[in-house]
């Protein structure tokens, strides 16, 4: 029997447990137009402004949701202080990349414009996705350090930053030419068969073209690109079973980031650990990320 393509899947949507923020602002529209809507939690309703983290979920730019079950590693942070922003996007087969990192700044300048309305501390926001989610957290927050992949006619408040202090990205994406070879290096059997190809969720980034071929834009995407001295700290995370992304993707990301702006790059290989967001939101992990959050905000 032929394996399922990730395109082809069905989305079964589960929730996220909402129900551990005391306060909550519910699919408020950040700029005209579908799948332009977020969430606000807080941790409590003391009239106080929050240091916030903006969380993009996952799904290859295919397929998901900002109330669904990912948000949940990020609503853990709600018991340190931190407000939660849960963001929708355009899914790639609705809008061609990179509408997204669009919408994702265009996100950032609406909680600049509006965050005192709803006790977020605009000062003091944070990045952070998983797996596709992640992709979008770190082109978009490095991209804003130099200026580039911009669209300020894109929604409101043009005028508004769209710097974020640091950044967090679980088991991104980043080198979509590179698939093919570093599982190769690695030992690992892809779970997806077309992994590498046309069809492949990689392939959709790039209007349906396997990246070997586009290798103008596979460096275009590559938020490497864009390091620079100036770019946010960032802190990534990948598993060394992934069999979905390679974790040497984070490797060498982060890597590269080190050159830019050293330690405060930093770096969690979890041992064994899989694609997705059960080995990544254990106490351990949790109090990683809270500890990279403070030191930076």
């Amino acid at each position: 029997m032929m394996q399922e393509r990730f395109i082809d899947r069905q989305y079964q949507y589960q929730p996220a447990d909402i129900s551990v923020s005391q306060v909550q602002y519910l699919d408020l529209a950040y700029m005209t137009g579908n799948r332009h809507g977020l969430d606000i939690f807080l941790p409590n309703d003391k009239n106080e402004r929050f240091p916030v983290v903006v969380d993009i979920y996952g799904g290859g730019l295919w397929l998901g949701a900002k109330r669904s079950f990912k948000l949940n590693p990020a609503l853990r942070f709600l018991e340190a202080g931190f407000a939660i922003v849960s963001i929708d996007y355009s899914l790639i087969w609705q809008a061609p990349f990179p509408t997204q990192i669009y919408e994702v700044k265009a996100a950032l300048r609406w909680l600049r414009a509006n965050g005192d309305n709803y006790h977020l501390d605009v000062d003091k926001i944070a990045l952070m996705g998983e797996s596709s989610g992640a992709h979008l957290a770190v082109l978009a927050g490095v991209s804003a350090s130099v200026d580039a992949l911009e669209a300020r006619d894109f929604g409101i408040a043009p005028e508004a930053s769209e710097q974020v202090k640091a950044i967090i990205a679980m088991y991104g994406p980043y080198q979509f030419d590179q698939f093919v070879p570093q599982f190769k290096a690695s030992g690992i059997q892809p779970k997806y068969a077309e992994t590498g190809t046309d069809v492949s969720f990689e392939g959709q980034l790039f209007g349906g073209k396997a990246p070997s071929t586009v290798p103008e834009l596979v460096q275009k995407y590559n938020p490497m690109t864009y390091f620079s001295p100036q770019m946010p700290p960032i802190l990534g995370m990948a598993g060394t079973a992934d069999q979905v992304v390679p974790y040497q993707q984070t490797q060498v990301m982060i890597a590269a980031a080190t050159e830019q702006i050293g330690t405060r790059a930093e770096i969690c290989l979890v041992q064994n650990a899989s694609h997705g967001i059960y080995d990544f939101m254990d106490e351990a992990h949790t109090k990683l990320k809270l500890a990279f959050l403070k030191k930076y905000m």
